[in-house]
This record gives C-alpha cells, sequence and structure tokens, in this order.
C-alpha cells in the first residue's frame, strides 16, 4: 500500500476511535445518572482526555490499526481483548493518582464505558473494514521484470487485494508459469496501462535502458512508478537483501545524520534503564529464589555478545537454561528449546530473564531498542554466508528490536537472513517514534506468549 494511503487509513481508525470514546463517556454518564448535562459533561471530558489519550496509543500498540489492511477478525478480537485488560489496568492507575486532584473516582462509569466502547467498536469495524478492503480503495499494480521475491508480495488466500493493492499482472520478456500473474509482452504495455487503469507501476529493471525509455513514454498517462526495492520495503518492513548494492547502504545509511538522535537515545536509555530496574528490585529476590530451587547453577548467565562496531562485551541475562547445555559447543537457540527450564521458560515469555541486561544498557553497550546481539561464533559464520550481515553492528544492539516483533528465534542461516532484512530496516528508519512503536509493539508479543 502506498505510505499515503496507508497512513490515511491508519489516522481514520485513530480519529474514529477517539470520537467513539468521547460517544461512549457520553453514554456511560447517561447510563449512570440517568441524566445528562453540560456541567457533568465538563465534570469528565477533560481529565478523560488524558486516559483516552493513552488508550488509543495502547490500541496502536496492540495492533489494532493493522485492521485497516485487512487483518484477521480473530486476530483482533484477541487483540482488543489484551489492548482492553491492559487499559483498564492504566485507567485505574491513572484515576489512582489523579483522584485527590479532581475528586473523581469513577469506578462505576469506567466499567460502563469499557462496556459500550467494546460494542460501538466492534459495529463500527464491522461497517468500516469492508470498506477499508474495498477494491475501489486499492490501487491497479502492474510489475515491469521479473524477480523472485515478487512471488512474496502476491495476494493470500483470502486477501485478494493484499497491501491496498489489485495485482493486475507483469510484463516481462518472457513468461513466468510459476508465477500468479497474469502475463503480458512488453509491446502491450500502453494497452495494459489504459485498459486496466494501472495506478501504480513496479519497476525491476533499472539497467535496462530500452525499458526505462519506453516507460518514460508512459509519463503523459499519469501512472506513478517505484522501484522494486522500495515497494517491497514499504510493503513488508524490511529490506530485500537479494535485489541490493553497496550503493544502497550509501543512499540510505545517513549516519551522520542521526548524532542528535543517537545522544537524545542514550539519555532516554539511562533515565528508562534506572526506572525499571528500580521497579525490578521488587521481583529480583522471588526470580532468585525460583531459578536456584528450579535448578543447579549460577543465578546469572554471562555470554560474551558481540556489540556495535564489532566489540565485544559480557551480556548479562538470569539464568534460563541448564548447566552445561553447551558442554557440546555453541547451538542455536530455539523457540522450545529443550534445553530451557520449567522457570526459564517463563522468564523467557515474560522477557524477565532480560532484566540485568539493564546493567549494559547503562554502561553503553546495548540500548532498549536494536538489533539482538549475536554471539561472535555464529557472527563469524553469518558474516560468511548472509550478504551485509556486518552492517547490521552499525548500531547498538537491542534489548528487543524491530525483528523480534516481527518474527520468532532465528535458528539457523536461513531465519538469520531474514532477522538482517529487518534489522536494517530498523537502522534506515529508527527513530524515537519508531523506538517508542517497537517497545509498545514488544508488551504485545509478550502478552501474546503468555496467553499462548
Amino acid at each position: 500500500m502506498n505510505n499515503f494511503l496507508s497512513k490515511i487509513k491508519v489516522l481514520s481508525l485513530f480519529i474514529a476511535d477517539l470520537a467513539l470514546l468521547y460517544l461512549s463517556l457520553g453514554l456511560a454518564l447517561f447510563l449512570r445518572y440517568q441524566n445528562f448535562n453540560h456541567e457533568l459533561w465538563n465534570q469528565h471530558w477533560p481529565i478523560f482526555t488524558g486516559l483516552f489519550i493513552i488508550w488509543v496509543i495502547v490500541f496502536y500498540a496492540f495492533n489494532l490499526y493493522d485492521s485497516a489492511f485487512g487483518q484477521d477478525k480473530t486476530e483482533i478480537l484477541l487483540n482488543y481483548t489484551r489492548a482492553v485488560i491492559a487499559n483498564v489496568i492504566i485507567a485505574i492507575l491513572y484515576f489512582y493518582l489523579l483522584s485527590p486532584k479532581t475528586n473523581i473516582a469513577p469506578k462505576t462509569i469506567l466499567i460502563i464505558l469499557t462496556g459500550v466502547f467494546s460494542i460501538v467498536f466492534f459495529i463500527f469495524r464491522k461497517i468500516i473494514d469492508p470498506l477499508m478492503e474495498s477494491a475501489k480503495l486499492s490501487q491497479n499494480l502492474l510489475f515491469i521484470g521479473y524477480e523472485p521475491l515478487i512471488e512474496e508480495l502476491l495476494p493470500t488466500a483470502g486477501k485478494p487485494n493484499r497491501f491496498g493493492y489489485n495485482f493486475k499482472g507483469i510484463v516481462n520478456d518472457k513468461k513466468t508459469d510459476n508465477l500468479k500473474l497474469q502475463y503480458y509482452p512488453f509491446n502491450e504495455l500502453e494497452n495494459i496501462l489504459k485498459k486496466e487503469k494501472i495506478d501504480l507501476i513496479v519497476v525491476n529493471e533499472p539497467n535496462n535502458k530500452e525499458v526505462i525509455a519506453y516507460l518514460f513514454q508512459t509519463l503523459p498517462m499519469r501512472v506513478n512508478f517505484i522501484s522494486l526495492t522500495n515497494f517491497y520495503e514499504q510493503t513488508l518492513n524490511r529490506i530485500p537483501l537479494a535485489i541490493i548494492t553497496h550503493g544502497w547502504f550509501l543512499d540510505n545509511l545517513a549516519e551522520g545524520n542521526k548524532k542528535a538522535f543517537e545522544s537524545a537515545k542514550r539519555l532516554f536509555d539511562i533515565i528508562i534503564s534506572v526506572i525499571f530496574g528500580l521497579i525490578s528490585l521488587l521481583f529480583l529476590p522471588f526470580i532468585i529464589i525460583a531459578i536456584a530451587i528450579n535448578s543447579r547453577g549460577p543465578i546469572l548467565f554471562k555470554q560474551i555478545r558481540t556489540g556495535k562496531d564489532s566489540k565485544p562485551f559480557l551480556a548479562l541475562k538470569f539464568r534460563s537454561m541448564y548447566r552445561n547445555a553447551e558442554s557440546n559447543g555453541p547451538m542455536w537457540a530455539t523457540e522450545n528449546d529443550p534445553r530451557v527450564t520449567g522457570v526459564g521458560k517463563f522468564l523467557r515469555t515474560t522477557r524477565l530473564d532480560e532484566i540485568p541486561q539493564l546493567f549494559n544498557i547503562i554502561k553503553g553497550e546495548m540500548s532498549f531498542v536494536g538489533p539482538r546481539p549475536e554471539r561472535p561464533e555464529f557472527i563469524e559464520t553469518l558474516i560468511k554466508e548472509i550478504p551485509f550481515y556486518k552492517e547490521r553492528l552499525l548500531v547498538k544492539p537491542g534489548l528487543t528490536g524491530w525483528a523480534q516483533i516481527k518474527m520468532p528465534y532465528a535458528d539457523s542461516v536461513e531465519s538469520s537472513l531474514k532477522k538482517l532484512q529487518y534489522d536494517l530496516y530498523y537502522i534506515k528508519h529508527r527513530s524515537f517514534f519508531f523506538d517508542l512503536s517497537v517497545i509498545l509493539k514488544t508488551i504485545n508479543t509478550v502478552l501474546k506468549k503468555i496467553g499462548r
């Protein structure tokens, strides 16, 4: 989906949810007091405004605005349930802190508000989702030139308008039998543009002067063009390693422009690490006792990891595996790793095993958000096997990251390659709001795993 249309759809849902929250508040006040007047409304809406802003941010963190892209209905229900639970807890804390100043402790109103909003939320989504997924709001797309990774972009079962596009076919010098797209020869291009009312052409012939010259002649038809590299990146939120070159890094990774951001991020890392560190003091005795009772071995697990600019550092974690789990040498960690203890599984699922890495963040060896730190033994192998793997070391490794919320453990060269695609996307686009988004979505990822 083009970025502009994507943002419009998300913004529309965002504004609609805010409007629905205010509508639900009005209905909740009426149901609670059997009356509704300006004095009652003015007493409540200012304090609820702050809460509503927090709530829609939580909705974003729990992927409720992904429904703008044809999200599965069951997934919306599960995400909404998790978001509501989180929002109710936040609301209780919110009013507990503010009620002494406002004399408002709306317990009954909060319950009614949550119920009313849930009803109007799903009624609205039932109406708006088909419109969001409508072919009329989708652009007609045509590929120029074949590349195997095009297959990753095509519609899947039940999602004919994937990413908000109607895939009209591919223009290529020869037909590709395994590609489920209508094939057209180049000499039919002009007719196809008119017949199919093409809005966007995805070009994969950057060095074919004849093709580029021909496409130049179609400019008066007011068709938009985008390279396959950029289209892949925008739709899948990862970098297509198979078709980028060294020049891509020179064009896209402007590290000199990130100095101010990195300084602000360092300050943010220190402040948040201290806050989380103080909060974690409440849990440390229970974690330590649980690890000690569950299995023999040290409480802390120390391991050399590779940091920014290939500098090694000693990463700290609470031990989640049995002692001597790597007696036969380094092994990939897997999602259902048999070496993980019972307590260790819980610690990994909740990310509590990574609390000691707050110390690594304070020392400046890690950040809250970034590519996960990898072991030197695997780094050597992956640099040889995967092009541009070393470039993920341009930034500090993170406690969480874009790749971590998009896919599970990387337990092979193939999965590490895909993870690198997400890591490079983060490195290119990293910003304060992107980091905040990753942190918020990490909460949803953790809650999903707990709920399994």
